[in-house]
């Protein structure tokens, strides 16, 4: 059982991003972004940059900064009232700052809100608990200028580390706990940073390239152009981010470009590779879309019963969802006893909920020889 949409399900890997960030996109009634600064094509402030310190309209709880103080540590935040991820991370950043206080360490997290809706956050007894480290308003978006738009960030919450006057990380702050770690110490290599934040914008870039490429593949219906850019990110990528490009290519053959030979090609090898990897997850999504993806023409039931008889070695029989579909292949192959028996250890091991339910109306399909496809 798997619900799959044709999108570019490699983008968080090519991100190297496990920690969502919300795009800056703000409410209809929030405050309206006005750019500044020129665009940029490629990233002008990276790790070992010099660090402007941020031009702040005000200081609305903690700390009033006015410089960067030698030898201190600063994470320069960006967040925003109506951002979820963001104000998940604060109890975070509260325990990060109170952590490192006696280190020089000072957080500074910055909205482009009005200043008047920054403090009515603020004013909430619940917010105020869980803010403990300084919080600025900057509606006029001098400090983004200064940060995020030369760093080509275009997700929040997002922070800088600083010291010496030197950029040193760019990340999500959930996951700036280690750098963090070893700037306070000293013993952080900006080099190796910059050249890692640099390798990851340019996924980011080969990545917004692939989508716009898909957008216009799927309005005129021609995939070559796409094509021959994917096989180019494949035969570039890492091993992870490869395999992840290559279940896109296997989806788009079978589905809107409609070659299924090339694309089960591409399944078996895939497959293979899942096989020996024990990658479970990876086989299940094959059989399943095989199955089940409306886009699909010709549906190699011999390959999706194989695949997600493998899936389901790989998981160990554990995974109720992973057995369903090989219920579903079993039964489309026709293999009617066999299906119901194996959603029945499905079944088995589902937590009660909306998934259960649905085996419980896809068995009784299956036991009286009816349409599987209820899911």
């Amino acid at each position: 059982m798997m619900t799959l949409t044709l999108t570019l399900p490699f983008a968080a890997l090519l991100l190297g991003q496990t920690v969502p960030a919300t795009p800056i996109t703000p409410p209809k009634d929030g405050p309206k972004m006005t750019a500044k600064a020129p665009e940029v094509t490629e990233p002008t402030l990276v790790p070992g940059s010099p660090a402007p310190f941020p031009q702040i309209e005000k200081f609305v709880k903690g700390e009033q900064i006015s410089s960067f103080g030698a030898g201190n540590t600063y994470v320069i935040e960006f967040w925003a009232t109506w951002c979820g991820p963001c104000k998940s991370s604060m109890p975070h950043l509260s325990e990060v700052q109170e952590k490192y206080a006696d280190k020089g360490v000072r957080i500074i997290s910055i909205s482009d809100e009005k200043i008047d809706t920054v403090t009515k956050f603020l004013d909430d007894p619940n917010w105020a608990a869980k803010t403990r480290y300084t919080l600025c308003a900057d509606p006029d978006r001098s400090a983004h200028d200064q940060y995020m738009k030369p760093a080509m960030q275009s997700g929040i919450p997002c922070a800088f580390i600083v010291k010496d006057g030197t950029v040193q990380w760019i990340g999500h702050p959930m996951q700036m706990d280690k750098p963090l770690e070893s700037v306070v110490a000293g013993s952080w290599n900006v080099n190796d940073a910059k050249a890692s934040f640099l390798d990851t914008a340019q996924a980011k870039k080969a990545q917004r390239r692939l989508s716009g490429a898909l957008r216009d593949a799927n309005k005129s219906g021609d995939f070559t152009e796409f094509m021959v850019m994917l096989d180019d990110a494949i035969a570039k990528a890492d091993a992870e981010s490869a395999m992840s490009m290559r279940m896109q290519k296997f989806q788009l053959l079978l589905g809107p470009i409609n070659q299924p030979e090339k694309g089960y090609e591409v399944g078996r090898a895939l497959a293979s590779d899942f096989t020996e990897k024990k990658e479970a997850m990876g086989l299940n999504q094959l059989a399943w879309y095989v199955l089940d993806a409306p886009t699909v023409k010709q549906r190699d039931l011999a390959f999706a019963l194989s695949t997600a008889e493998a899936a389901v070695a790989a998981s160990n029989g554990e995974d109720g969802a992973i057995l369903d579909t090989l219920a579903r292949a079993q039964f489309e192959s026709g293999k009617v006893a066999e299906a119901v028996a194996t959603q029945k250890r499905a079944m088995a091991k589902t937590p009660p909920g909306d998934m259960l339910d649905e085996m419980k109306v896809t068995l009784q399909k299956y036991e009286n020889g009816g349409s599987s496809k209820s899911k």
